[in-house]
C-alpha cells in the first residue's frame, strides 16, 4: 500500500513538474486594429514566434502617368515585443509617349527592413506605445538613394469597437550625391471594429511636412476576415492639390502563420 501510494505521489510530483516546465505565461498584449496602408511592422506587443505574409497591389499616378505597385513583406517577432519586417517594393510604370528614348523605372525598386519594439503594454488602459527604425535602400527621385525613418507608436482602444493610433517620426532621403532631404511623418488613424468578426472600417491620414514638399492623404479603408488565418485590406487615397499622387488605390493579403506549440 505503501509503495502505490509513494508511487502517485512520485507521479503527482513530476506531472506538476513537467507543468510548471512546459506551461508559458504569455506577456500582456492589447488588440489593436492596424492601419491598411501604412501598416506596423508587426502587431504591437508582439509574441515570440508570430509570423505573417502580406502581398499588396497598388494604382496610383505619378508624375502624369499610371503606376502600378506591388509588395511582399515578411514579418516575425524573434522575441516577445520585438518584431523584424522585410518588404520588397516593385512597381511598373506606364510610359505617356510611345517614344523609345522614354525613360520610366521597371521593376524592383529595392528593399525595405525594419525593427520595432513595443516597450509599453497596459491591458487595463488598453493602450501600447512603441518605438522603431525603417531602413530603405531604393529609387527616390530618379536615382538610388537611402531613406532613414526612426519612429514611435501610441494605440489606444477604446471599449471593444473603436481603435485609435498615431505614428510620428522624421524621415531622412539621401539621394546619389548625398543630399538629404528631411521631413516629418505623421500617420493617424482611426477604425471601428465590427464586433465578433475582425472585419472593421476606418480612416488613415498619411502626411509628410517638410520645407521641400507638404502632403497630405486620407485614405478610406476596410478590412475583411477570409479565414481563421487570411484578411483582404482595401485603401483608397485622395491626396491634396500639391501633391502629385492625387488618387491611389491599395489591396494588400495578409496572411497568419499559425504558431507551432
Amino acid at each position: 500500500m505503501r509503495k502505490e501510494a509513494l508511487l502517485l505521489i512520485l507521479i503527482f510530483v513530476a506531472a506538476r513538474i513537467k507543468a510548471q516546465t512546459t506551461d508559458v505565461v504569455l506577456p500582456a498584449k492589447v488588440s489593436h486594429a492596424e492601419p491598411i496602408y501604412f501598416d506596423l511592422i508587426r502587431d504591437l506587443g508582439a509574441r515570440k514566434g508570430e509570423k505573417e505574409l502580406n502581398v499588396g497591389m497598388g494604382v496610383t499616378g505619378h508624375a502624369g502617368r499610371p503606376e502600378y505597385a506591388y509588395l511582399i513583406e515578411y514579418e516575425f517577432a524573434p522575441l516577445n515585443r520585438f518584431g523584424l519586417e522585410i518588404e520588397v517594393p516593385i512597381s511598373f510604370q506606364v510610359p505617356v509617349t510611345a517614344e523609345p528614348q522614354e525613360r520610366y523605372h521597371c521593376g524592383v525598386e529595392g528593399i525595405k527592413a525594419a525593427a520595432q519594439y513595443s516597450f509599453f503594454v497596459s491591458e487595463k488602459i488598453r493602450t501600447t506605445m512603441a518605438v522603431g527604425y525603417i531602413f530603405e535602400k531604393g529609387l527616390f527621385k530618379g536615382g538610388f538613394a537611402f531613406a532613414h525613418n526612426p519612429f514611435f507608436i501610441v494605440a489606444k482602444r477604446w471599449g471593444k469597437q473603436f481603435h485609435s493610433m498615431v505614428y510620428a517620426g522624421p524621415l531622412y532621403e539621401f539621394d546619389q550625391e548625398e543630399r538629404v532631404t528631411r521631413c516629418a511623418l505623421i500617420n493617424a488613424s482611426l477604425h471601428y471594429l465590427l464586433a465578433g468578426t475582425g472585419n472593421f472600417i476606418g480612416v488613415e491620414l498619411n502626411s509628410e511636412c517638410g520645407r521641400e514638399r507638404s502632403t497630405l492623404a486620407v485614405r478610406p479603408q476596410m478590412k475583411m476576415r477570409l479565414s481563421s488565418a487570411s484578411s483582404l485590406g482595401l485603401a483608397v487615397g485622395m491626396s491634396n492639390s500639391h501633391s502629385d499622387r492625387p488618387v491611389d488605390f491599395l489591396i494588400r493579403w495578409i496572411y497568419e502563420f499559425k504558431k507551432k506549440n
